[in-house]
């Protein structure tokens, strides 16, 4: 008989082990996610300022085409209502992409500590049969 209760404890010892690397994966990969979905987000508001550029240089063309003085009035009113709308957008924009990444940081935090747990629970039970192992045999390394 091989030594029960030494196996059993060397599997509680690799359930830590491979918990500890799967909550570490878990972390790194939430990482990579929060850092993408930041990148996505700035992506985002660089496309809102190109955009927002080009309509106020059409908005500043069509004013003075008319023969309107784009440097007064209504033109005006119109550039600092494009503005507005474009910042309560790149605004709404930053305030998701940060939600985003938030929420993979925190599921990466969720994984892992639900891989330690998982571990943990592996390795008590590894343990307990090792305790049974023992107190059948009344030796840890009985052999045969």
């Amino acid at each position: 008989m091989v030594a029960i209760g030494f196996v059993s404890a060397a599997m509680g010892l690799v359930s830590i082990f491979g918990a500890n690397k799967e909550a570490s994966a878990a972390k790194a990969a939430a990482k990579g996610q929060a850092a993408l979905e930041q990148r996505v987000t700035q992506e985002k508001v660089y496309n809102l300022e190109q955009e927002e550029r080009q309509l106020a240089g059409t908005t500043r063309a069509a004013a003075a085409g008319s023969g309107v003085k784009a440097d007064r009035g209504s033109p005006l009113t119109i550039l600092a209502e494009q503005a507005r709308t474009f910042g309560r957008e790149k605004a709404f924009t930053k305030e998701v992409g940060a939600e985003k990444a938030g929420l993979a940081i925190q599921r990466g935090q969720n994984v892992a500590s639900a891989a330690r747990y998982r571990g943990a629970a592996n390795a008590l039970s590894a343990f307990a049969q090792s305790a049974a192992a023992t107190a059948k045999h009344g030796s840890f390394f009985k052999f045969g």
